[in-house]
């Protein structure tokens, strides 16, 4: 962050923000499908090979057919979510809301991911949680606001200067919530565009 000049918010800028959360998400669920489907794929070689019978290899590679089924459909939503993005062109196809932040708590969640030597079940997640009920997971990049002139921020800059009682823009996808991303209102405004 160079300096804490406020700076507008608009369409484009958030589009970019929301399409790193919808790149996040996918990843996510890759890392985690990968991380059965690859091993019962080896598994399943393996067996076939020992066994000198490819039907057998086969028949241990169907118990993946699951977490494919799964993954194709993920793919499937990551896909429709990419569209609802791109088709957002006016101030309606998103909702901003002005929250105060509560605080934001470190909690270990349940995903399955593969680490650099082994898999893991648990991960450590940072989550920002605001007066109004509402609630931000920290997407894993190296820098938020990449579009910003003067205002981007890393993650850790960006929890250093977020103190309880902090105002943030809370920007989201109409139809689907879980695509969303915060601003903090000490760094940014909104475009004369973006308010109603």
């Amino acid at each position: 962050m160079k300096n804490e000049r406020k700076e507008k918010i608009t369409l484009d800028a958030i589009k970019k923000d929301l399409l790193k959360i919808v790149n996040f998400q996918l990843s996510i669920k890759s890392d985690w499908r990968i991380s059965y489907i690859g091993p019962i794929t080896v598994l399943a070689v393996i067996v076939g090979a020992l066994f000198k019978n490819i039907f057998v290899g086969l028949l241990v590679f169907s118990f993946s057919g699951y977490q494919i089924y799964c993954y194709v459909t993920e793919i499937a939503d990551h896909i429709t979510k990419k569209k609802a993005l791109s088709s957002a062109i006016d101030r309606s196809d998103i909702s901003i809301s002005t929250e105060t932040l509560s605080h934001i708590s470190e909690e270990t969640i349940y995903e399955p991911h593969l680490g650099r030597k082994r898999r893991h079940s648990t991960k450590m997640i940072n989550v920002y949680y605001f007066d109004g009920g509402s609630s931000w997971r920290v997407p894993d990049v190296s820098t938020h606001y990449e579009w910003s002139k003067d205002n981007y921020i890393s993650t850790l800059g960006l929890e250093n200067i977020s103190v309880k009682g902090n105002e943030f823009f809370v920007v989201c996808l109409q139809q689907r919530s879980d695509v969303a991303y915060i601003y903090p209102c000490k760094l940014f405004s909104l475009d004369a565009s973006l308010i109603k």
